[in-house]
């Protein structure tokens, strides 16, 4: 199944961005039962800017995952996290739910898909090259 597919598989049992690149980053880890455990579901009060439009629940997931994915390279993980801050900013322009959409709601239907895929690429990236992949 493509990036897309699982994307839209996650989509369809009910899951936001946040919990979405929690899901798949823990499948890709090989943590069984990942869409089911307490991290994807505390990921839930990222969702849409933990509901008021703050920090984009995409990045929050992403970078989380930095540090569950290298959780026996901590300092790799906070090494990378500038740079997954530094890669979202300069691919999307902002860091919150309220930039990005800008008010206009049904630009998420257009953004948000495209943004949770290309993040969750860029994190596996930098986790295949941390040596957690």
């Amino acid at each position: 199944m493509d990036v897309q597919e699982r994307i839209f598989a996650q989509k369809v049992k009910g899951q936001c961005c946040s919990e979405i690149i929690a899901a798949m980053c823990l499948a890709d880890l090989g943590r069984e039962g990942a869409d089911e455990c307490d991290l994807v579901k505390a990921m839930a009060a990222f969702c849409e800017g933990m509901g008021e439009g703050q920090l984009c629940g995409t990045l929050a997931a992403a970078t989380a995952m930095l540090f569950v994915g290298a959780e026996d390279k901590a300092q790799a993980a906070r090494e990378l996290l500038p740079e997954m801050m530094n890669w979202f900013y300069d691919r999307f322009g902002a860091y919150t739910c309220a930039d990005l959409i800008a008010g206009e709601e049904m630009r998420k239907l257009s953004l948000c898909p495209g943004m949770i895929e290309e993040t969750y690429l860029k994190l596996r990236e930098m986790l295949e090259d941390a040596g957690a992949l």
